[in-house]
């Protein structure tokens, strides 16, 4: 068989714009979350956080937002509390001196996601067992988080009140 320049160039572009309009169409690709919210219109979430790690706290905190941003983007309302326990308890407190001082720029990037949240209307509660674990006074939290008698007392109680628990360790 002979195949022409021409033919060969021809055949060369219709395997290129298959292969692009391939690439396009999963480029387009959409996942969502419709099966898991098909009927549900309000939610409640209780994330306990745990982490002593600075880097995947912060990383912890930046998906819980996307978590809550797509869950309203969903169409869904719903109630948050955000809870701080054990080595996480550290990043949230107005003195530095709870973190190591490579640490100090990422707790001012946890702050300011804790700051944002809590405009939202999201609920932030810290464990007293843990702040006096780790030799923190009370005062020294955010104003935007309420210290409560154990955190582990509150996580039971908001699944008994229907909060999903989403862990965060």
């Amino acid at each position: 068989m002979n195949i022409t320049k021409s033919t060969f160039l021809a055949s060369i572009a219709m395997i290129i714009l298959v292969l692009v309009s391939i690439g396009l169409s999963n480029a387009q690709t959409t996942y969502d979350n419709n099966n898991a919210l098909k009927n549900i219109t309000q939610s409640n979430i209780y994330f306990d956080v745990s982490l002593n790690d600075d880097q995947k706290l912060l990383l912890r905190l930046n998906l819980l937002q996307r978590t809550i941003q797509q869950m309203k983007d969903a169409g869904v309302e719903v109630s948050v509390v955000i809870g701080f326990r054990g080595g996480a308890s550290r990043f949230i407190t107005k003195d530095d001196h709870y973190v190591l001082k490579e640490e100090t720029a990422n707790k001012q990037k946890i702050q300011e996601q804790v700051s944002r949240l809590a405009n939202q209307g999201i609920l932030i509660e810290q464990c007293s067992i843990a702040a006096e674990l780790f030799d923190i006074a009370y005062d020294d939290f955010l104003p935007e988080v309420d210290v409560v008698g154990n955190g582990y007392v509150s996580l039971i109680g908001y699944q008994n009140q229907g909060y999903a628990v989403v862990p965060m360790d």
